[in-house]
């Protein structure tokens, strides 16, 4: 018998507040035992109670029977060690045979693969079926459970329920769960806790019934006409995962394909650690009710954290399926990152179709189509939505500026006097579009029909002649300044850009590309050539030319410059190449934080995570309260570092941007850090959770 007598448990946040007051009651430890608790603190106050690991403030806790430590969650593991000698350990520490012990393991779990790999070089989910196999291996006279009876990422789960089903005719079980299934599958007793008293009944569905009401209780700002959509937002807002469990428990009652369901599960293995399994719930939810949006959603929130390229794409084309634009939209960004430019032009049409009157959404999509060279197709895009709303200048811009690409001058004239009627604002940033178009003779019309030119009336400083050529594409006064330059100094690198520049204006972009690199041979120090050799990379699409390009971007010492280069190398270089590349970006970006920030994102994404946590330690050492160099130094540093430098890094997070902590506690569980994630609740979330269950 577990025996508990006036039992006074006080909160681990406020030693004020009692969480468990008087609590008397008598648990038999030779039945199946299911203990339910509406309150998630309650809960792990009587976990922690069952296991010892908390000893009462007042009364007495008598165990009549040896219990087990939670099974798959024991104590003594040895990460150092391998399995078999893990094994031995806990047989020893048990007086019972090692060979059996290490043949029962590696049988049930089916990991005679891995019985002689050290415990922290195994998968996350070899070890989790480890821990469960080696805890029902140990004899007890009573099996402590608090979670689940058989490890869900069990390949052989027949072997496991055989071996709890041979536990389970000799030895008693308590098991701790939010699943009411399982209790009421599981378990021929059911106890509810409150803070008083634990109420036993024989009958499962009676206890789930008294379980349920409680958990309504406890929650009184809760409308009583609250439809079943808001009570699942609710609690997956506020991480409510029993009421969670019990809501999917309670609809797959009433349908066993229920969309919600299934959905409802996969938030729950995803919030357990359990990617894999969540990911593919969440999909067969997607497939199996097309028309339902909340899996969707859930989908592409995965899809926005999702690390792995190959699941990425995965995640893309089931989105893709949709026919909602804003889920489209971000199924296209992750086709931009992993798949050909073909693939995201396409992709981006699509959105563009789904993105009938969102107009926000329509401008995104014309956009990146520009942006990929689909001209033609963008245009298509601002027409339509300027007809939707033809009092909307930015469309009518977005329009302007795709049909530069192919439209003749009338047409465009046509858009110009159309501008100067809508959004006259507008007409000097056409302006500058036309001329980086290349698109010369597309002028502005004053009112009185005659071309509006900028004269200048006074002898300006070299730079600013130069700054006004350029941006008026003017050659007859760069290659004035060029020849003036020469007259001057015959080897001057400015007058060798200048006419590197003109030639790029007149279409010669190999020539062009050559007296640029010529320039920039020539004078380290002037900035224009090296900017315009970034442009020019950017631009570039022959791979011996770019690789020209890029060679001689990387040996500018100015971060930005060199930036370039590591940019226009990710489309066509080798990833040690690409990370060479943003290496020396880093080293060179001195106090640039912003692109300190990119480069240590770009090394994380390349599989460098040691190096990028350098990049952001510097980066905060600089401004300790840069909040994205935080969160991406704490997404860096899971790969490699202990707990307790983790919790370091969140209670900084918590001085600078607290709002920040859930995305820190979602990056701990996809990175497998499951522990991480369950100290980061405790510690961050136990005041919001004490709140909403008082």
């Amino acid at each position: 018998m577990l025996i508990l007598e006036n039992v006074w448990l006080r909160s681990l946040q406020s030693r004020s507040h009692a969480v468990l007051c008087g609590l008397t009651g008598v648990i038999p430890t030779n039945r199946r035992v299911g203990i339910l608790c509406a309150s998630k603190i309650e809960r792990r106050a009587f976990s922690d109670l069952i296991m010892g690991v908390r000893a009462p403030s007042i009364g007495k806790v008598r165990r009549e029977a040896e219990i087990s430590s939670p099974v798959g969650r024991m104590a003594g593991i040895v990460v150092q060690h391998t399995l078999r000698r893990n094994c031995v350990f806990a047989a020893k520490m048990h007086r019972i045979e090692p060979t059996s012990l290490i043949k029962f393991v590696a049988f049930v779990a089916n990991i005679d693969a891995f019985m002689d790999v050290p415990y922290k070089q195994v998968p996350a989910d070899i070890a989790l079926s480890f821990r469960y196999a080696l805890s029902y291996g140990l004899p007890y006279e009573t099996y402590f459970v608090d979670g689940d009876i058989i490890p869900q990422t069990a390949e052989f789960t027949d072997r496991f329920a055989s071996v709890v089903k041979q536990r389970s005719a000799a030895s008693g079980f308590i098991v701790i769960s939010s699943n009411v299934t399982l209790v009421r599958e599981f378990c021929d007793i059911v106890g509810v806790v409150q803070s008083d008293k634990i109420v036993l009944y024989s009958n499962a569905q009676r206890a789930i019934h008294e379980y349920m009401r409680l958990v309504d209780l406890n929650r009184p700002d809760v409308d009583a006409a609250e439809t079943l959509l808001a009570r699942i937002r609710r609690a997956l807002k506020l991480e409510d995962w029993p009421m969670v469990a019990s809501i999917a428990a309670s609809e797959m009652e009433g349908d066993p394909d229920s969309t919600t369901a299934i959905w409802l599960y996969g938030e729950l293995a995803l919030s357990r650690g359990e990617r894999r399994r969540g990911i593919d719930l969440i999909l067969r939810a997607c497939q199996a009710n097309p028309s339902f949006e909340e899996p969707w959603k859930a989908l592409a929130r995965i899809a926005e954290d999702e690390q792995d390229e190959e699941r990425l794409k995965l995640l893309a084309s089931v989105l893709m399926t949709n026919g909602k634009g804003r889920i489209k939209r971000i199924a296209a960004k992750i086709i931009e990152r992993t798949g050909t430019d073909e693939a995201a032009v396409e992709a981006w049409r699509q959105v563009a179709v789904a993105a009938q009157g969102d107009v926000n959404l329509q401008i995104e999509a014309g956009d990146r189509l520009l942006r990929a060279g689909a001209g033609e197709d963008a245009a298509l895009i601002f027409e339509a939505a300027f007809a939707d709303d033809p009092t909307n200048g930015r469309i009518l811009l977005m329009l302007y500026r795709s049909e530069l690409l192919f439209s003749d001058n009338e047409r465009l004239a046509d858009l110009v006097v159309l501008m100067m009627t809508v959004c006259p604002e507008e007409i000097e940033r056409a302006i500058r579009l036309a001329q980086r178009a290349r698109r010369l003779e597309a002028k502005l019309i004053d009112e009185n029909g005659a071309p509006a030119l900028l004269e200048a009336q006074v002898e300006e400083a070299l730079p600013v002649r130069i700054r006004r050529a350029m941006k008026l594409q003017d050659v007859a006064a760069m290659a004035e300044i060029a020849e003036a330059e020469f007259r001057r100094d015959a080897d001057s690198a400015i007058g060798i850009w200048l006419f590197g520049e003109i030639a790029l204006i007149k279409g010669d972009r190999e020539r062009g590309g050559d007296l640029i690199l010529r320039a920039c041979q020539t004078d380290a120090e002037l900035q224009e050539p090296w900017k315009t050799l970034g442009r020019l990379a950017e631009e570039e699409k022959n791979e011996d030319r770019l690789s020209s390009y890029i060679s001689v971007l990387m040996t500018n010492n100015q971060g930005r410059v060199r930036r370039l280069a590591a940019k226009a190398l990710e489309s066509t270089g080798d990833e040690e190449s690409i990370l060479a590349a943003w290496r020396a970006v880093a080293h060179v970006a001195g106090g640039d934080l912003n692109l300190m920030v990119e480069a240590g994102d770009r090394l994380f994404r390349y599989g460098a995570a040691s190096e990028s946590s350098q990049v952001l330690s510097r980066l905060l050492h600089i401004d300790p309260r840069h909040v994205r160099g935080l969160i991406l130094l704490f997404r860096s540093e899971l790969a490699f570092a202990d707990d307790e430098r983790m919790m370091a890094l969140a209670d900084q997070l918590n001085e600078v941007a607290p709002a920040e902590l859930d995305r820190a506690i979602r990056q701990a569980w996809y990175a497998r850090r499951g522990e991480l994630g369950k100290r980061l609740k405790q510690r961050f979330r136990q005041p919001v959770s004490s709140d909403t269950g008082a």
